[in-house]
């Protein structure tokens, strides 16, 4: 069994596709997503399908019904009214179309017992679904003098250090309670969803992990270890844990229906 694993996508709004080099024509909104997510799904046994933002009912529970997992990547800010706080200084674009999409989505696939898989800005969402806050720019964060930024480095670079919890479900993934990551973020969690427990931390205390005892098939994390795949095979061993948990799900389903 090849799971379905859906994607979410950036939704570029026309007017903006050509300040962002995009294809298409002027009046034309677009969805874009990189691929180095499809390239790590289908390297372990999944199905790739990008996800567009579809504001309809029917369109969700008919996703939820036939896909196996989801992915929810990365990609802008998520716009602090989300989480109940005024904007301020150091928060970038934000897509108020993608995050009630994504918002929705989540909720559904929650409420299906679906497993996740939450990537950066995914990481973040999960967070603020559950009633947790976000720094909206790590620069007004109390000093670190890690970069958790970098975009100077290529794609796949290690940037700082990961410390996994012995109890985490990376632990026996990496068989090691540090790793290396790469870092492409300029926000992060500030106050802890309810019912989220910390896994993981950077060695400046920045939270890189996170999981659920409620949905023990949620697994997020802040770095993007799809860009880090390639070369970095161990962090594709976070893609293999997804698909596990994917065909797991799928025959207790069948089991149940038969």
């Amino acid at each position: 069994m090849n799971p379905l694993i859906g994607i979410t996508t950036y939704y570029i709004k026309h007017g903006e596709s050509y300040i962002e080099n995009a294809r298409g024509l002027p009046d034309q909104d677009m969805l874009m997503s990189t691929m180095d997510y499809a390239r790590s799904v289908r390297s372990v046994g999944g199905l790739p399908l990008a996800i567009p933002v579809l504001a309809d009912g029917d369109y969700l529970q008919e996703i939820i019904n036939e896909l196996d997992g989801f992915i929810f990547s990365g990609g802008r800010d998520i716009s602090p009214l989300n989480y109940h706080t005024s904007i301020k200084k150091g928060l970038t674009m934000v897509n108020p179309e993608r995050d009630e999409f994504e918002f929705k989505l989540l909720e559904a696939v929650l409420s299906a017992g679906k497993p996740i898989l939450g990537i950066c800005r995914g990481f973040q969402l999960i967070n603020v679904y559950f009633g947790g806050t976000l720094y909206q720019d790590l620069a007004v964060k109390p000093a670190s003098e890690l970069e958790h930024f970098a975009k100077m480095l290529p794609k796949d670079s290690p940037c700082h250090r990961v410390k996994l919890s012995r109890d985490s479900k990376l632990f026996p993934v990496f068989q090691s309670e540090e790793i290396l990551v790469n870092s492409l973020h300029h926000q992060a969690i500030d106050q802890v969803g309810k019912g989220l427990v910390v896994k993981g931390r950077a060695e400046d205390g920045v939270i890189e992990v996170l999981e659920s005892p409620d949905y023990p098939d949620m697994t997020a994390v802040q770095w993007h270890p799809e860009m880090m795949a390639e070369k970095d095979k161990s962090q594709l061993n976070i893609f293999k844990l997804f698909i596990r948990e994917c065909r797991r799900k799928w025959s207790d389903t069948k089991l149940k229906e038969a």
